[in-house]
Order: C-alpha cells, then sequence, then structure tokens
C-alpha cells in the first residue's frame, strides 16, 4: 500500500509517516524543502509547496514515477491563525484558506485521476472540532475546517461510484511537544496587547498539554480505518464525539453557552 501524507515535516504528520511505515506500508510525505533532512525521517520525503500548482504537479508526477500507484492520501497541511474577525486581515485569511482548503484542493484533483486509473483508493482529509463548531477568535480556522468538511462530504459521494472512499478526521487538541506558537499557529499581525486573542492562545497550550489525546494514538486510529474494508465518512475522536451527538441533538442555545464557556476560559 503506498501512501502519500502532505504536510510530513512535523507534528501529526511526521508521526503518522514514522507509525505507518513501521507496520509496513510504503510511506511517502512533503515539505517545502527536503534537501538535507532525509535523515530526519523514517520514510521518502519529497518536495511539495501545496499553494503551488505546478509544486503539487511535479511531486505527484514524481512519486508516479516512483510507484505508478497512489493508495491512499492523507491531508496533512495545516496552518491556524488566532485572532478576531476584527483584527485579522483579508490577506491573513486568505493565505489561510491558500493552504488549508485551496492546498488540500490542488492535492486531491491531482491524485483522483489516478485513483480512478487503478480503480479504488482512499482520501483522508484532517478536520478537528473546528469543524463542527465556530469558535471566536478563530474564524478563519474553523471557516476553512467546515469548508473541509463540505467539500469532502461532497467529494464522498462523488467518488463513490469510483471505489474512491474519502475520510474526514475530526480529532481534537493533541499533546505535542512544541512552542505554543509557531510555523503551525499564529497571532494575526493587528492584535493589540490587551486583546483576549493573546489569552486564547493561552487557553489553547494549556488545553493541549492536559490532552489526553496524542498524534500516535490518531496515527493508530486512521491505520485502522485506511486498512479497513468499511471506511466511513467521519471519524470523531475524543471530546469531538460529544460535540458531534450536542450539534446534532442539542438545541442551539445550549451550543452558544458551550462556545460563552470558551470565551471565559479565554
Amino acid at each position: 500500500m503506498v501512501v502519500l501524507i502532505t504536510g510530513a515535516s512535523g507534528g501529526l504528520g511526521k508521526v503518522m509517516g514514522g507509525l505507518l511505515a513501521e507496520k509496513g506500508l510504503k510511506v511517502y510525505g512533503t515539505m517545502r524543502n527536503p534537501a538535507g533532512r532525509e535523515q530526519d525521517y523514517p520514510f521518502t520525503m519529497l518536495q511539495m509547496e501545496a499553494t503551488n500548482q505546478q509544486s503539487v504537479e511535479n511531486c505527484i508526477n514524481e512519486l508516479m514515477a516512483r510507484e505508478g500507484r497512489i493508495d491512499v492520501l492523507i491531508n496533512c497541511v495545516n496552518q491556524m491563525i488566532i485572532g478576531s474577525v476584527e483584527e485579522q486581515t483579508v490577506e491573513e485569511v486568505e493565505a489561510l484558506y491558500n493552504a488549508n482548503i485551496f492546498g488540500v484542493m490542488r492535492v486531491i484533483k491531482q491524485v483522483i485521476p489516478v485513483m480512478k486509473k487503478q480503480g479504488k483508493g482512499t482520501i483522508v482529509s484532517m478536520s478537528s472540532i473546528g469543524g463542527l463548531v465556530a469558535v471566536p477568535l478563530m474564524s478563519a480556522y474553523t471557516s476553512a475546517k467546515f469548508s473541509l468538511e463540505a467539500i469532502s462530504e461532497a467529494l464522498y459521494h462523488e467518488m463513490k461510484p469510483h471505489n474512491i472512499d474519502v475520510v474526514i478526521m475530526q480529532p481534537v487538541a493533541m499533546k505535542m511537544d512544541r512552542p505554543a506558537t509557531g510555523g503551525h499557529l499564529d497571532i494575526v499581525a493587528n492584535v493589540p496587547k490587551d486583546s483576549l486573542t493573546h489569552r486564547m492562545v493561552k487557553r489553547m497550550a494549556a488545553d493541549s498539554a492536559a490532552s489526553k489525546l496524542t498524534p500516535e494514538m490518531v496515527s493508530e486510529k486512521i491505520y485502522s480505518v485506511i486498512t479497513s474494508d468499511k471506511k466511513p465518512l467521519r471519524v470523531p475522536m475524543d471530546k469531538a464525539k460529544a460535540i458531534t451527538l450536542l450539534k446534532r441533538f442539542a438545541p442551539q442555545a445550549l451550543i452558544h453557552k458551550l462556545v460563552s464557556g470558551i470565551m471565559k476560559g479565554a
């Protein structure tokens, strides 16, 4: 089984690539500049910039030249910005969408013809609780996850006649050994010193540190999904299971109360 993981330079993507390779799958990851970093990964790393169409095409063409097939695509490219609608600029939101939505679309569109030709395949995209609830101070990120959920659900039905499965993973914040902010998360530029945004970042860091969910656990779950005969459209994990039930059955007032609790926590 040939697996392509986009955005595998660190975080979940790196852990997942190592675990899947350890289980005997042929794993390829992508990052912007893998030159000189080959020894850092227990799987083959390819160059890809998801915001650049030519880079995406070159990467998929190189993988096809090496393997002749792609059985599983796992979209792990993910950027996050924190800031209110008032604070963030249109350009900042556009940049996030270019990676988290249009980047994912570029890769999917390049891989679909490959999977159609071989008669099967699986496309996995990483959503989150942010794809279930619009979180204040995270409108750019959560709206992108809402969009990813909608695109993936439509794609699920479009690909059924072609024996191509589409899966949406919905983990919560994972416990990772990394700084609160960095390449994975940025505070938008126009944030005053007294903004709630700074406190939201601290809240998120605390939630991640206290999380019982690890990248290894998410990777194990993804392995079980991609190797199973029946693949669900959505796979909620940890608190996302409860949020899914709330969204389905709870009155809107209760959901508003839940979101207000997030703001109070910040």
